[in-house]
């Protein structure tokens, strides 16, 4: 048989072979949501559950298991078997931020959990009342500097928390830290002007936003949202402290610590092609997850980035909890 036709024959096979499968015919997968039912986290978990499930034909089960900033989550799936059948579905701030707020922890991420997989990640966008009149982040901070303002966020350690900070820090205004439970529960004391400003997730104040409730004034990364492609990074300000102004967060996937290595390996090629599917695109754009480009940083070491620099913001900022 000629080279080329080897060749082809080898492909074409390898593009038809079936994905491996990361659990046994006669077990069920269980997907701990460390969020409440109904919000995006829950959303992402659910959809991945069902493609799994789809592709795979195993039952996997969706399991929420929300409160302490993704700690309580984290920890059930840490004591669980550790045969790769039970997995965590979290925001990165488990592994990146908790670890320096929770100091007196017993709990540890790296001694209890292995990291699957890093599906995507997300920006958020810092918003003001449209009442307040204010448009651009110069104005924000001149309002800040001349008066007190405040902010909201969904509690402490919370993706608008650290946001926030990190702003405040850098740009070196103050704002005062008014936590609630959710991040529903801030955009509506927002709409009360009980609250001046907070940096929240894109997808969920589209809606105020278009209303005209709520004004957006920058985006917090590196490039322009696709959701909100109008409105200008942090670091198009060209701001004094904010010139390089880039984060963002990402959803993880995690498992029991010693899970079989095979296991962990079908978990993150299979949630990988998920996350690539036609029939997913949608929904992933909805809830502003962006691919993840693993070739230029892996997963991993993507972790460690954000950790060390939400451990310089917990610090500086002193944001611990005595738990």
């Amino acid at each position: 048989m000629p080279i080329f036709s080897l060749l082809r024959n080898v492909s074409i096979c390898a593009l038809i072979l079936p994905l491996a499968t990361p659990v046994q015919s006669a077990e069920v997968a269980t997907l701990v949501v460390s969020s409440a039912a109904g919000g995006p986290l829950d959303v992402l978990g659910r959809m991945l559950a069902r493609e799994a499930t789809a592709t795979t034909g195993q039952t996997i089960v969706v399991e929420n298991r929300a409160g302490a900033a993704g700690m309580i989550a984290a920890e059930a799936v840490g004591r669980a078997k550790p045969d790769g059948n039970t997995l965590l579905l979290t925001l990165d701030t488990v592994a990146t931020a908790n670890p320096h707020i929770y100091v007196n922890s017993k709990f540890k991420v790296g001694e209890s959990l292995d990291l699957v997989s890093l599906l995507g990640t997300f920006d958020q966008v810092l918003v003001v009342p449209s009442k307040t009149g204010i448009t651009t982040p110069a104005e924000f901070l001149e309002r800040a500097r001349a008066k007190p303002m405040n902010y909201g966020s969904a509690g402490m350690g919370s993706p608008g928390h650290l946001m926030m900070s990190a702003l405040t820090q850098d740009s070196g205004i103050k704002l005062d830290h008014i936590p609630y439970r959710s991040n529903s529960a801030v955009v509506n004391d927002m709409y009360g002007e009980r609250l001046d400003s907070g940096f929240l997730t894109i997808a969920g104040v589209l809606g105020p936003i278009k209303e005209g409730l709520l004004t957006p004034l920058a985006t917090s990364g590196g490039k322009r949202n696709p959701l909100l492609p109008a409105v200008p990074t942090l670091a198009e300000a060209k701001l004094p402290g904010l010139e390089n102004f880039n984060e963002s967060f990402s959803y993880l996937v995690f498992t029991t610590k010693g899970s079989p290595p095979e296991k962990i390996k079908a978990w993150n090629d299979l949630l990988s092609d998920i996350v690539k599917r036609p029939s997913t695109a949608e929904t992933l754009r909805m809830l502003d997850i962006q691919a993840y480009d693993s070739s230029k940083v892996s997963p991993a070491q993507w972790v460690q980035q954000r950790n060390a620099r939400w451990e310089q913001i917990v610090r500086d900022n002193n944001i611990r909890s005595d738990q």
